[in-house]
């Protein structure tokens, strides 16, 4: 990205390196595992940071944020 180049994909929790992008020679590595989403983890993570949010913060939280949140959940519901 430094350079220009293309090396990262879009997905529902931001950018993720393309595959090849990074150096993994020697390593025993599941490129798909790797960088796999699994939504049910992430939808649990964000009601879960959410929740404490919500405790440490309640109205103190700022609407953007809440927004960013809402709109990364949204993004991981989506197929």
């Amino acid at each position: 990205r430094v350079n220009n180049e293309d090396v990262a994909d879009v997905s529902p929790v931001g950018l993720l390196p393309k595959k090849g992008s990074i150096n993994l020679d020697g390593l025993n590595v599941d490129w798909d595992k790797l960088i796999s989403i699994p939504k049910d983890y992430w939808a649990s993570d964000i009601d879960e940071t959410l929740k404490w949010l919500d405790e440490q913060l309640g109205d103190d939280l700022p609407q953007d944020i809440r927004k960013e949140i809402q709109k990364q959940k949204d993004r991981l519901s989506q197929p």
